[in-house]
């Protein structure tokens, strides 16, 4: 019954409900999580090593999965593959307690679950492309169910404690994985496989270019993923408030992608990213200077630039610069040194500045916007707009 209920329901639709079940899931772990370690007995210090370690580790999983998935020409299996591992493995953090027990759980977790949000946008992208929707409207399904995990933390955790955040993410990952068969199949021509295609990216100086401009922009948001919540929580904001002001940003990223057709197709995705970089420029100077609640919401908006934006920019690159059969690929160095080694080294540096000087960290945020406008504004004047031609690429 399951298949032929498939191939009714159209394809945007299909994808745009596997968006909204699986970013559920990121609505509570990546505000609220770090929260949930803190109960578990971690410090500042720790927290920060724990997640930039689990930014290390992504590198394999999504360069691997990635490449696997350009290899056998294949998303939907290996994406459905993904989302049962990642159950199983944020599940093995239900008996973690202090430093050690925490990291080589999380550690385990993230080997697969980044790589199904990575593979998840690959996916949807092509599609996109592919089938003629509108990939900013099919993608706003999955920040509105960002929004509504953040909220849902919010209102449970008064009753469930900080135990509540991980039962929360358990269930949104149970539904993932048995709703990942309503995954549309994408036409990728299986080529011989090409064992120099990583090299070939990481010798191409436009390809370099874009993955520095991302690696700023997207690593900019590592003082807000790790330390927002506990740093307004620290100033007096209450859970609701909290709520609120990640909610808001999200509500711009959803207005964004929801009238994103209207310029995707006018403006290159270069200028997507630096437009992406100058927002982060001003956002972050201001969560730098106040935890003043209206201040907050005055500027969080601007989400909508230092992530969506820049995201945009990112996806519709990989598109139309890159081959359907090694988009994949593309998307796990992306992933991968574009974005976890990039926000790693982040987190690595603001834990010990955080324990110090607290909300000045996000002042730190703002510089990097600040080069990766300069990154973007070069890579647009070096990209000719059409495919790459990467050299020292030859079928094995």
């Amino acid at each position: 019954m399951s298949e032929p209920l498939r191939r009714r329901l159209p394809v945007a639709v299909r994808m745009a409900f596997f968006y909204a079940v699986s970013f559920s899931g990121l609505g509570v772990i990546v505000p609220f999580l770090p929260a949930w370690m803190a109960h578990r007995g971690l410090e500042p210090s720790d927290i920060a090593i724990v997640l930039a370690l689990g930014q290390v580790i992504r590198i394999v999983g999504n360069t691997s999965f990635g490449r696997l998935a350009d290899i056998l020409a294949e998303r939907r299996l290996i994406l459905m593959g993904l989302t049962v591992a990642s159950l199983l493995s944020f599940a093995a953090l239900l008996p973690a307690w202090g430093f050690w027990h925490v990291l080589a759980a999380y550690l385990v977790a993230n080997l697969f679950y980044p790589a199904q949000v990575a593979l998840t946008e690959n996916l949807g992208v092509i599609a996109a492309y592919q089938r003629g929707y509108d990939y900013g409207r099919v993608r706003l399904w999955g920040s509105i169910t960002f929004i509504l995990g953040t909220l849902v933390v919010g209102w449970v955790m008064p009753v469930t404690g900080k135990e509540g955040i991980l039962w929360l993410a358990l269930a949104a990952l149970a539904l993932t994985a048995s709703t990942a068969w309503l995954l549309p199949v994408i036409d990728i021509e299986r080529r011989p496989r090409m064992p120099k295609a990583i090299s070939a990216f990481l010798c191409d100086p436009v390809f370099l270019l874009f993955l520095g401009a991302n690696a700023f922009v997207q690593s900019s948001h590592a003082a807000y993923y790790t330390f927002a919540t506990l740093h307004w929580q620290k100033a007096g904001l209450s859970d609701f408030v909290i709520g609120l002001v990640w909610s808001e940003g999200v509500v711009a990223e959803i207005l964004l992608f929801a009238f994103s057709a209207r310029f995707v197709n006018r403006l290159r995705p270069t200028l997507l990213i630096l437009i992406g970089a100058l927002g982060g420029i001003l956002r972050w100077g201001v969560l730098a200077a106040t935890t003043d609640p209206l201040a907050l919401l005055a500027v969080n908006w601007l989400h909508a630039c230092s992530f969506a934006f820049a995201h945009l920019g990112a996806m519709h690159f990989i598109a139309r610069a890159i081959r359907p059969g090694l988009s994949a690929t593309a998307q796990g160095l992306y992933t991968s040194l574009g974005i976890s080694v990039a926000v790693s080294v982040a987190t690595l540096v603001i834990g010990p500045l955080y324990a110090a000087q607290g909300g000045v960290i996000f002042m730190l945020m703002s510089g990097f916007c600040v080069v990766a406008a300069l990154l973007a504004f070069q890579l647009d004047r070096q990209w000719s707009g059409g495919e790459l031609a990467l050299k020292r690429l030859a079928p094995a």
